[in-house]
């Protein structure tokens, strides 16, 4: 194998990918960084809603307690990378007898794990 010509070839491969990606980032509104807002409401505030309806939901099945993951909530409000935001929400959304079952030391991870008694 020649293994110089694999490797010139790899890094050339590499260098178009950055020049790529170069351009994507200098774009307007590219999606890497754009989150969706519904009607102007913070993506806190959407997790929020998406967390006082799903507590509603679990009511009405008659559930008396639900417990949501961050990683979850992100999904369903079709977002990445955003655990900041979600967690606010999450912690926002607790009462009293509310139990955090998993938070790292820094309390905003995608991770976060809370058990809502209803």
């Amino acid at each position: 194998m020649d293994y110089d010509k694999i490797i010139l070839e790899l890094l050339d491969r590499i260098k178009t990918l950055e020049e790529k990606v170069a351009i994507l980032e200098n774009q307007p509104n590219n999606k890497a960084s754009f989150v969706p807002s519904v009607r102007g409401i913070s993506l806190t505030d959407q997790a929020r809603n998406y967390i006082n309806d799903m507590k509603q939901k679990a009511r009405q099945e008659g559930k008396t307690e639900i417990t949501l993951l961050c990683n979850d909530i992100q999904k369903a409000l079709g977002v990445v990378n955003r655990p900041a935001g979600i967690c606010t929400a999450m912690y926002d959304s607790m009462e009293a007898n509310d139990e955090i079952l998993f938070a790292p030391p820094s309390g905003k991870s995608t991770t976060v794990l809370i058990k809502y008694y209803l």
